[in-house]
């Protein structure tokens, strides 16, 4: 891809889409693009990049390839049993209800992995749960409930199928009982409010793929948005060290803590 294309086609997804590259890891993403642009652009570039002004299934197509929705029920297993066995718990312990988020929730596999293991430690009724993602055509199959298809279920118990799940051939929905328990909505990371006061936030998987500026700032609004003693549940690549780490308490696994006497890193926005 061109130089000049490659700047035009960032500007195009920065205004049609909402996402600014520049604050994504630039060799990573000129990959994808790259990629992309060779597949779907054909022998005139130019061409290409002026009809995403007016073909909406090439836009989505775009959108889609730039989102990352790679998720399973239970992904890291080993992490969500540290979730049920100590986090969860210590939460419980002092909160007669919780406030939690699943950020960047892909296709629904993680939120609704949450209600699960809530709901098994007897839990209902004493949490609020909001999901959110930037993409819609996903958080549209997480509000349906699915369809999810054997691999999205792979860490899931035949026991917790059958209570949580309905089958439909070779697909499988989540039940109604549990999707109620889930709020869905759109929310873009780089660019929307945060709120505040949550006791948990659950972002997996998706700091590796922003610069060091935007992940630093994503971690200081995270952090604004968490009560003292509140919790942030982070992918099993990532970790937080050094700047990114002000602030927080490393809880052991993937789980960090926002310390009762740190200031925090900046006002919600």
């Amino acid at each position: 891809m061109q130089e000049s294309t490659y700047a035009a086609l960032k500007q195009v997804i920065k205004d049609r889409i909402g996402l600014d590259l520049d604050l994504y890891k630039g060799q990573q993403m000129r990959r994808r693009l790259d990629n992309f642009v060779t597949q779907h652009g054909g022998e005139d570039e130019g061409v290409w990049l002026r009809s995403l002004a007016t073909d909406r299934e090439e836009l989505a197509a775009l959108r889609d390839m730039l989102t990352i929705n790679v998720s399973e029920f239970f992904r890291d297993f080993a992490q969500f049993e540290t979730l049920r066995t100590k986090v969860l718990p210590d939460l419980l312990a002092t909160r007669s209800t919780m406030s939690i988020w699943s950020a960047a929730c892909s296709n629904g596999q993680e939120p609704y992995s949450l209600a699960i293991t809530l709901d098994e430690m007897g839990a209902t009724g004493r949490y609020r749960l909001l999901a959110t993602d930037l993409d819609r055509a996903v958080l549209a199959k997480a509000q349906a409930g699915g369809p999810y298809i054997a691999n999205d279920v792979r860490n899931v118990s035949a026991a917790r199928k059958q209570q949580y799940f309905a089958q439909d051939g070779d697909q499988l929905f989540v039940k109604p009982a549990l999707r109620s328990r889930v709020t869905f909505r759109e929310h873009n990371l780089l660019a929307d409010s945060y709120g505040a006061n949550y006791d948990l936030i659950v972002c997996r998987n998706v700091l590796i793929y922003f610069s060091p500026e935007a992940k630093n700032e994503i971690l200081r609004r995270f952090q604004a948005a968490l009560k003292p003693g509140g919790v942030l549940f982070i992918g099993a690549t990532e970790a937080l060290l050094g700047a990114d780490a002000k602030g927080y308490k490393a809880l052991g696994g993937n789980f960090y803590q926002r310390t009762e006497e740190s200031a925090v890193r900046g006002m919600v926005a």
